[in-house]
């Protein structure tokens, strides 16, 4: 059956430097989470990204995205008259990068987030971790309290400093952030920050964390853990239920970037066709580690390719 989706964060000028120091130009940021949105969700389905576009950006993207598909509209996207966000990513190992950003684009208004009112689902990607201010996104929940809300924490988790480089820090309210969605999806290092863990957690360690996320906060939480699978946490008549999940295996993985951008949106897709968290999460679990077999972002011909096929 189509939904009706939100999409927000911020689309980013990606160049990415790989191990052998090639230099790599792609779209990422919230064009990964669009994309496999548009290649995942059934006929019908409509795709309305929530963000700003740099002036010298926004036809790049939109073309991009037109490629798919898919009824995207693009209403609830605006021009800023600044040049688009751009990152360079440095591999320094097949799971670890080094990140440094440009300035952010403008957080999306609570007045954007009105035109989301009513939708089935919307799925905030913190790119920046400035896309969206705290406060429109506790006005949008209370004004469509039937929304369901994904978050992806990602990079409210990272600071950034006077040279553009992003590192990890626990940001200010981070509880009132879950509060204000019903599902949330954390990577390793950013559940250990929020944690405030000062030495290697254990794995109980993780366990007892979402365990608190999805008793106090959440509906729902995932914990990604790159080639090791993710755990899911989640609420059945008042217990909290916690299951791992296998990464795919057989892969030849030659690029992270977007995977986690790719486990958001295939889960939200399956999630809000069978309402089954368990399967969802193998779903995404699924199309993240598809994503890594391919250097740069999802095109149209990808898609057919390197991940239907196996899905």
């Amino acid at each position: 059956m189509p939904h009706e989706i939100g999409v927000v964060g911020t689309f980013i000028r990606d160049t990415i430097i790989t191990l052998d120091d090639r230099k790599i130009e792609s779209i990422g940021g919230l064009y990964h989470t669009s994309a496999y949105l548009a290649g995942l969700a059934p006929a019908g389905t409509v795709i309305r990204p929530v963000c700003h576009l740099g002036r010298d950006f926004y036809e790049t993207v939109q073309r991009a995205l037109q490629a798919f598909a898919a009824d995207l509209r693009f209403d609830l996207m605006q021009t800023a008259a600044c040049d688009n966000t751009a990152v360079t990513l440095i591999y320094r190992s097949a799971e670890t990068r080094d990140e440094i950003t440009t300035p952010p684009m403008p957080p999306v208004t609570a007045a954007q987030m009105r035109g989301l009112i009513g939708l089935d689902a919307v799925l905030i990607n913190l790119i920046t971790g400035q896309d969206i201010e705290l406060e429109a996104l506790r006005s949008f929940k209370q004004l469509s309290p039937a929304t369901l809300v994904y978050l992806d924490f990602h990079s409210l988790a990272l600071g950034i400093d006077t040279h553009g480089k992003r590192f990890y820090r626990k940001p200010v309210l981070w509880q009132d952030w879950l509060r204000a969605v019903d599902i949330v999806q954390l990577n390793e290092k950013e559940a250990a920050t929020l944690a405030g863990w000062k030495t290697e957690p254990r794995e109980a360690d993780f366990i007892e964390f979402g365990q608190s996320l999805a008793s106090a906060y959440v509906k729902a939480c995932h914990l990604t853990f790159g080639s090791r699978g993710s755990v899911l946490f989640y609420g059945v008549q008042e217990k909290i239920l916690h299951e791992y999940f296998p990464p795919m295996s057989g892969l030849q993985a030659v690029d992270i970037i977007g995977c986690g951008d790719a486990f958001g949106a295939a889960f939200l897709t399956r999630f809000l066709a069978t309402g089954n968290y368990t399967e969802a999460t193998h779903f995404a679990n699924r199309v993240a580690g598809l994503n890594c077999t391919f250097w740069g972002s999802l095109t149209p011909e990808k898609f057919r390719k390197r991940v239907a096929p196996f899905l």
